[in-house]
């Protein structure tokens, strides 16, 4: 990384702790830590989790073209971009926290990814029980939404199933 990269990221750091979006110490340029975050949003005493990710580098998910930089360059497309700009316009800050980090075994790429995928989505699971990450954007990359959503459609209109 140049001079002028690691320049561009402190102050995109910056920009993120100037705007109460608040990250790990922990993560740095060169912490290069592959696991699960969370997205909270806190005012007194109320904590929200509203957005669960994983990631092979958190720190460049969320400075290098991922969930912060595009905040802060002003981007509202997807859910993230816009709980995090209702929240902050709302009194709450933001803060980024690692859920789990999950290191490479190094055995295949298919059991590695995987490992991920199922920290981030048993991670969900856990908060969605508690009531947080009920959304969209926290339905499971693995879930194909259209024929699955039909199938339980179908099961719980016609009653075949009592709902929890």
């Amino acid at each position: 990384m140049t001079r002028r990269q690691e320049n561009e990221f402190l102050k995109r750091m910056e920009a993120a702790k100037s705007n109460n979006i608040i990250v790990p110490e922990k993560m740095t340029l060169s912490s290069e830590i592959r696991g699960v975050y969370g997205f909270f949003a806190i005012k007194g005493d109320e904590e929200v989790l509203f957005y669960i990710g994983k990631s092979n580098n958190i720190f460049n998910r969320m400075f290098s073209g991922g969930h912060i930089y595009h905040y802060l360059r002003g981007v509202r497309k997807t859910d993230v971009q816009k709980r995090m700009a209702y929240y902050l316009e709302n009194g709450y800050k933001i803060e980024v926290r690692i859920l789990k980090e999950v290191e490479y075994v190094g055995d295949s790429f298919i059991q590695d990814a995987n490992r991920l995928a199922l920290a981030e989505l048993e991670e969900i699971v856990n908060q969605q029980s508690k009531g947080f990450c009920i959304t969209d954007d926290m339905l499971s990359e693995a879930v194909k939404k259209k024929s699955e959503e039909k199938a339980w459609n179908d099961l719980f209109r016609e009653k075949k199933y009592k709902q929890a």
